[in-house]
């Protein structure tokens, strides 16, 4: 490795070896074979996600990390858990979680949990034409219920800004 690449790596973390973030709350999702596991956030998410690794029964069974910066974290990882339902939140997952603050908010949050699904689905490559079939016929599906979903955020939204 080149002197400019470690030094550009280097840059990228802090004294405490996470992630340099300007002092922004990201957002993290643990994943698991079996889907979502946890979704928290943390100034200092690959410190946070360690003592989730070392101190949670569930830690060795992630095998995969997401971090996001959204522009309002409390707000995100409310929505995260209440539309995502990870497996291991305790917070705004219950049987009856509290609802998001508004209706065009939990709408946005549901598209946009539906359009990451649907580039995991267009991903997926199909083992046979059945596995082929079933996969273009979930594709479908889920195109029909974004398109709804777009529909419902505009109607909402036009209805908001006639109130407002």
């Amino acid at each position: 490795m080149r002197d400019v690449d470690a030094q550009f790596l280097r840059g990228l973390f802090d004294e405490e070896g996470s992630l340099y973030t300007r002092g922004r709350t990201a957002l993290y999702r643990l994943h698991g074979v079996e889907g979502l596991l946890y979704v928290g956030i943390s100034v200092s998410p690959l410190t946070r996600v360690r003592t989730h690794l070392r101190e949670q029964p569930w830690g060795p069974s992630v095998i995969a990390i997401r971090i996001d910066y959204p522009d309002d974290p409390e707000a995100a990882e409310r929505e995260a858990v209440f539309a995502e339902r990870p497996k291991y939140n305790v917070v705004f997952n219950g049987r009856n979680p509290p609802p998001p603050p508004d209706p065009a908010s939990r709408l946005r949050t549901e598209l946009a949990v539906e359009r990451r699904r649907l580039e995991q689905f267009e991903a997926t490559v199909p083992v046979s034409p059945t596995h082929l079939r079933l996969i273009e016929r979930g594709i479908r599906a889920k195109r029909a219920r974004i398109a709804k979903l777009t529909e419902e955020v505009r109607a909402v939204e036009d209805v908001a800004r006639a109130d407002g």
